[in-house]
């Protein structure tokens, strides 16, 4: 299965593309033992330029870590050469909540996760910057972490 973006949403000859709603889902981290593995599943509106998902943080450590996100944030392409594209997608990260239908607006949420993504103008790879909340309070940074597209995933459900 190939990235769904790439069928609908470069800009081609001067052409606009964009249009509609899809669907990507992209695993980032080195994949070493206890390093942070981010996998996040997002609806990307097109005309917009707006992206919304859920996010699922792990890492082997001790006391492990497995927090999940939503996540809201945009995209854009940025070209700096014609044959030379990629895309930004910037993403922060808020604690999921169950709030009642019939509560109001919630709590105001502080962000766990802060994510800036630049992909290769297909979608499939990149690389990542991230900040994550942990446990004691402080903040921990990932840079240039390998961003890889995730294909036949189950989207249903939380992460």
């Amino acid at each position: 299965m190939s990235a769904a973006p790439t069928a609908q949403s470069q800009s081609m000859a001067g052409q606009d593309q964009r249009i509609g709603l899809f669907i990507g889902s992209w695993q980032i981290g080195t994949q070493q033992p206890g390093a942070a593995t981010l996998k996040i599943h997002c609806t990307f509106d097109a005309p917009s330029g707006a992206v919304h998902g859920l996010g699922q943080l792990t890492q082997a450590t001790n006391p492990p870590l497995d927090m999940a996100s939503r996540l809201d944030g945009d995209f854009t392409y940025l070209t700096v050469m014609p044959d030379s594209s990629h895309v930004l997608v910037t993403l922060t990260g808020y604690p999921i909540t169950q709030w009642p239908s019939h509560g109001g607006t919630g709590p105001v949420m502080l962000p766990n996760l802060s994510l800036r993504m630049l992909l290769a103008s297909d979608w499939q790879t990149g690389t990542a910057s991230m900040r994550y909340l942990l446990p004691n309070g402080s903040w921990q940074l990932v840079e240039s972490a390998p961003v890889q597209f995730m294909s036949n995933v189950t989207l249903a459900g939380k992460p």
